[in-house]
């Protein structure tokens, strides 16, 4: 049986013209890959910011890490 997990991602990359630039995501998927490609997809398919985040084909840094699960009350 396989359980969704939720990822929390940042991704880094430098911009030719602003320099440094960050995002934090947060991504669901069976498994880390998984989370991994559909917070890529997410990030590089969004129209509104998909022109300032061209140059982020070129060198990309990506940290993830698994969300630990809140106890229900």
């Amino acid at each position: 049986m396989s359980s969704r997990k939720t990822y929390r991602l940042v991704l880094t990359w430098q911009h030719r013209k602003w320099g440094p630039q960050m995002a934090k995501l947060t991504a669901e998927g069976t498994t880390i890959r998984r989370a991994i490609a559909n917070a890529l997809l997410g990030f590089f398919s969004e129209t509104t910011t998909k022109k300032d985040r061209r140059d982020a084909h070129v060198s990309l840094t990506l940290t993830a890490t698994r969300m630990k699960k809140e106890a229900a009350r």
